[in-house]
Order: structure tokens, then sequence, then C-alpha cells
């Protein structure tokens, strides 16, 4: 068998990383076409966001599983026949809205391993000097995934049509001949998925969506079942998703709380301003897609830059200055959501920029006291977190949007609300960083015995 330098494979790795990230964005910008094209209202049309949305955060973990069992590049190539398979379930069946939500779901299983596997390989096969500059690339990637999603399927969807986007989402098959040359076929070390385990936080993960949805009171009894059951398993079983002791570590558990608060809110903004900017300012898609391209160009800036800023400020001062720009981005928005559009692209700046400065220090907040050898797990959960907040932000979102009317006043009460959860996030971290300072320094000086 032939010996392949693991580096070869990180540009074609990247470009299907970012090619994933455009096609799951564009999609989600894209549901104010979906929802005229066929008639839908705001809370149904966002399930082609939302359910995807989870998809990828339990497919992270799948992946991330079998990685350890099966060689990356089939992997890849089951990943890239998913994409091909739904987009074309997607294209096909485009006057039904149930055949467009399958397509969705099929293809997001396979974007989600476009999204994992660059991040495993990386940490596998390169060295760890080569890491710091490679995992520096994916929160680039994310931002500019946002940016090239966005004007993708504005343009797309404003001069030709939405469901074209299905028919891009092909171009990923282009890798396979590429990924057959340059990833090494590697088997790793067998390793237990916990299908249970995955199968419970959907529930969960879901039904918390589906109440945010329409607050319809039978969600909470599979919620609640949910997390008694996922409680139980956690605690009885030794190869569970998560072990125990992660929900004893008073960092990491702050940490998971804020960021299911936070980062429920961080494409509150893409999915409400084509809507606003549509009614309000009476601007096409096209147009909507422009004014995001700053906020998330300059999202892609600060991530790279984020080590500045870990040498300039401390991890505390940087976090709680992203959840002031975050905060800030939806109080802009909303007190000058009828005025001129461009004021708008500002909030959107202090958005994304917001988002990229907290990332990394939270991470590293998460993980300060996690044992090296259960970081992998500890990332994992940490991600799958981001990925379930990121769609049960967009549900309630939907839900607020048919609560309130559909103008300047209930726009802006919507971003409000969302202004708010955000606040809430920024008290918790603050609040608990606060007490887990003073328990840890009352720790170090207490007298050793002896």
């Amino acid at each position: 068998m032939r010996t392949l330098n693991p580096k070869r494979a990180v540009p074609v790795l990247l470009f299907v990383f970012l090619f994933a990230l455009i096609i799951d964005n564009g999609f989600k910008f894209m549901s104010l076409p979906i929802s005229e094209d066929l008639g839908l209202d705001v809370t149904t049309v966002s399930l082609q966001a939302t359910i995807p949305g989870i998809l990828i955060g339990i497919g992270a973990v799948v992946y991330a599983a079998l990685a350890d069992s099966l060689s990356f590049r089939k992997l890849l190539n089951v990943g890239i026949a998913l994409i091909a398979i739904g987009s074309l379930i997607g294209f096909f069946g485009q006057d039904s809205f149930a055949w467009v939500l399958a397509g969705r779901i099929i293809q997001t299983s396979g974007l989600a391993a476009a999204e994992t596997l660059y991040v495993i390989y990386v940490t596998k096969f390169l060295s760890e000097k080569d890491q710091k500059t490679y995992l520096g690339f994916s929160t680039s990637m994310f931002q500019l995934g946002m940016l090239f999603g966005t004007l993708t399927s504005g343009f797309i969807a404003t001069y030709v049509s939405w469901t074209a986007m299905f028919l891009v989402s092909l171009i990923a098959v282009a890798a396979i001949p590429f990924i057959h040359k340059l990833v090494p076929e590697t088997i790793q070390v067998k390793n237990h998925l916990d299908i249970f385990g995955l199968l419970l936080i959907a529930v969960i993960a879901t039904s918390v969506m589906m109440f945010m949805q329409n607050f319809t009171v039978f969600w909470l009894i599979p919620l609640i079942l949910g997390i008694g059951v996922f409680t139980w398993h956690v605690r009885s079983h030794d190869k569970a998703l998560v072990r125990p002791e992660f929900f004893t570590n008073g960092r990491y558990v702050s940490v998971l709380l804020v960021v299911l608060i936070v980062y429920s809110t961080q494409l509150a903004l893409t999915f409400l301003f084509p809507f606003v900017l549509s009614e309000l300012h009476d601007w096409s898609l096209d147009q909507a897609s422009l004014l995001f391209a700053p906020g998330y160009a300059v999202g892609a800036l600060v991530g790279a830059l984020s080590g500045v800023y870990a040498k300039a400020l401390s991890t505390r001062a940087t976090v709680i200055l992203g959840l002031v720009q975050v905060i800030v981005a939806f109080v802009l928005g909303a007190v000058f959501i009828d005025s001129s559009a461009w004021i708008l692209a500002a909030s959107i700046i202090l958005l994304s920029s917001g988002f990229a400065t907290m990332y990394a220090p939270l991470v590293n907040t998460a993980l300060r006291d996690i044992p090296a050898e259960k970081s992998g797990i500890a990332i994992g959960f940490y991600n799958l977190t981001i990925n379930i907040a990121i769609p049960v932000g967009i549900a309630y979102v939907a839900a607020l949007m048919e609560l309130f009317p559909a103008d300047a006043a209930g726009s802006a009460a919507v971003l409000w609300v969302v202004a708010a959860i955000a606040g809430v996030g920024a008290v918790v971290y603050i609040l608990s960083d606060s007490v887990l300072t003073k328990k840890e320094a009352r720790r170090s000086s207490a007298p050793r015995v002896r």
C-alpha cells in the first residue's frame, strides 16, 4: 500500500469542509423564497433549517466515533454520496415541502461528514506544530462559509431559483477523485458508538425545538422523559456518550450552559433579516446577502486573529467583550430596524465579530480542568451543544415572528427578546465565572494536609 503525505490531503479536505458550510448556510438563508414559493408560514419553513441543524450536531458525534474504526476516505465518500442523493431528492421533489425536507435531511447527514472530518483529520494525522496552523482555519472557514453561503444563495434564489441550490450541492462529487488520490486509506482502532445516547440527545433537542415553535405542552413530555432517561444512561453505562464526572466539573458545565443560551442567538439575524429587508425596505434576497457580506468577512478576520486577543486580554475579558458585541448587535438592530438598512449591516458585523471573539476563550475555559485523555469527548459534547442551540434558536425566532406583527415594531420586539436571551447568557457567564474563581482561589490558598 502506498504511503501518502497526510498534509497533501489538507487542501481537498478544506475545500469539502468549506463547501459543506456554504451549502448548509445557503439553505438557512433561503427560508424566505422557499416559504413564498411553497406557500409556507415562517415556523413551517424553519424546519428545513432547524432539523438539519440538529442532524449536523448528531452527525458530528457519529462521524467522530466512526473515524476511529473506518478510514477517512470511505467516510468522506459516504458523506458526499449522501449529499448527492439528498440534493437530487430535494431538486426533483421541489413542489412538495415534505420531499424538500427529506432531501435536506439526507443531504445534511452527508454535510456533517465534511464539517466534522477535517478537524479530526488534522488532529490525528498532522504534527502538533502544524495543527495550530490548520485548526486555526476552521474558525475562519465557518465565517467564510456563512459569507459565501448567503451570497451564493441570495443571487441564485433571485436570478435563477432556490431549487438550483440543490444542483450546486452536486459539485461536491467532483472532490471524490482527489479524495481517493490524496486521503490515506488508514484504519484506526475500534471504538464504541453510543447510539442509544445519541438517540436520546436527538429526542431532547427535537422536543425543545418543536416546543419553541408553537409552545405546545405535548412536547414537554418527551423532553422530560428524554432528560430523565439520558441522566440514568450516563450514570449507569461506562461507555455512554459523556461521563458523569463531566457534569461535576463546574467550569465545563457553566460554559455549556452559556453556550446553550448564547449560541441559540447566533443565526437570529440570518433568519430574520431577509424577511425584514423584504417587508420594510423592499430589498431582494441578493441585496440582502450583500448586507451580510461585510459582517461575515470581519468575523473571518477576527477568527484568524484570535491569537492576538489571547495575548492582549484575559480569557474572562475576551469572553465578556464578545458577549457585549453580541448584545449590542441585537439592540442596534432593534432600535434602527426601520432606519437605513446599512445600519443593520453594522449589527451583523458586531454579531459575527462577537461570536468569533468569544469562541476560542470559551473552549479554553470549558476544557481547562478536563484531563487531556478525555478532551476529545469533552470537545465533541461541546460542539454538539452548539449545534443543538443554533436550530433551537432559529425555532424560537420563527415562533416570535409568528407571535408579533410583521412590521417594524414586531421585528424590533423579536430582536429585543433575542437581546434579552443573550443578556441572560452574559449574566450566567459573569456570575458563574466569579463564583468558580473565588472557589478556586480558596482551594489554592487552603493549607495542604500532610
